[in-house]
């Protein structure tokens, strides 16, 4: 497969610098996010040993919405690293209502390739990503350009430099940059309306999707979090699979844009001011949204920079809360595990999350 750096096979992973190039060509908001997403992983990580028969899946999905319904509108890509309990179950899941597929790297890392996946398991010859992709689409691949507004050389050397480095160290490349080269330049080269899917858990005879955002509410006689609309149907989609979907939020402390994940790092006082929460978006939860209120956000909030999302949202009241960031991985890893098996915990309300509130 063929990247603006040259093929998969011959990039040095290894190099940061050239893990840095890579990243920073998206926004300064997905370095910042990573950050945030590797903390909710550590929390994460500690579900197995609390709730019984769960399993966290070693792989990446893209989910395409081709607005075609000729070659199928909804697809999902699982790029499998590991088969690990529980991937049937997520893979037949997905089956309901995606046309899936099935994606490996080769034995020498140079390319992706492609099978699907119907009536419960993988079928057909194993085809290289850019053909399949150029054959599915129906056209030829657009280089995905992001604004330079919204890459801040500065922010994303914070975060790149200053936190993922030295978290991940050899495993950088593997773990941070892989699933952007598949996720940009295997798939959204073709498809704009892509959606990755951060983590998948497998518990019992369930299937979640977790999520974890970064951001702030925003409201006048109430307190409310907003979620894009294209989102908001991959959710709708999953549910209607049987894939619940567990919403978390890391609550910034400074409700401002401007402010990104720098403080988790470095600002002891702001750290403590940092709220999880989060909510189980069940089919009732989405379709009242899709039928609510709408709005629509600047162009920041976009993949590219440009244009504008419109967003559906959601009441901070009915979230519950997990605890403050600051607090230790086994206590959030238990409140985590109480809100998927829907026990009762404090519910999230706008004086408590304003009094958490810093600028």
């Amino acid at each position: 497969m063929q990247t603006p750096w040259g093929p998969l096979g011959s990039l040095d992973l290894s190099s940061h610098d050239l893990c840095l190039e890579i990243l920073s060509c998206d926004k300064h908001q997905l370095a910042e996010g990573l950050v945030v997403e590797n903390l909710f992983d550590q929390i994460v990580d500690g579900l197995p040993d609390i709730l019984q028969d769960a399993h966290l899946l070693d792989i990446d999905t893209a989910v395409v919405d081709t607005h075609n319904e000729r070659i199928g509108r909804w697809h999902a890509f699982v790029w499998i690293r590991t088969s690990t309990p529980g991937l049937g179950r997520y893979l037949s899941a997905l089956e309901k209502r995606f046309r899936t597929w099935v994606v490996r790297l080769d034995e020498e890392r140079t390319d992706f390739l492609v099978r699907e996946y119907r009536n419960g398991r993988s079928s057909g010859e194993k085809i290289p990503i850019t053909p399949f992709m150029e054959q599915l689409s129906g056209r030829q691949a657009s280089p995905v350009s992001v604004s330079p507004e919204v890459r801040d050389r500065a922010r994303q050397q914070q975060s790149f430099w200053g936190f993922l480095t030295g978290t991940y160290k050899s495993e950088l490349g593997e773990k941070v940059i892989m699933p952007r080269l598949f996720l940009n330049h295997a798939i959204q080269r073709w498809f704009r309306a892509v959606w990755n899917l951060d983590r998948i858990l497998v518990h019992e005879n369930r299937v979640w999707l977790l999520e974890i955002k970064h951001k702030f509410p925003f409201g006048r006689k109430e307190l409310r979090f907003g979620i894009n609309r294209g989102e908001l149907g991959v959710f709708s989609q999953l549910s209607k699979a049987g894939i619940d979907c567990f919403h978390a939020i890391l609550a910034k402390p400074s409700w401002t844009r401007d402010t990104g994940s720098g403080y988790l790092l470095n600002q002891l006082e702001q750290r403590e001011h940092a709220a999880l929460i989060g909510c189980i978006l069940d089919q009732k939860v989405i379709h009242r949204m899709q039928h609510g209120p709408q709005g629509s956000s600047p162009a920041h909030t976009t993949f590219t920079g440009a244009g504008q999302l419109s967003y559906s949202s959601l009441p901070a009241s009915a979230f519950k809360r997990l605890g403050m960031i600051n607090a230790s991985r086994a206590v959030l890893a238990e409140n985590l595990a109480r809100a998927i098996e829907g026990s009762d915990l404090p519910l999230v309300t706008d004086q408590w999350l304003s009094e958490l509130r810093t600028e």
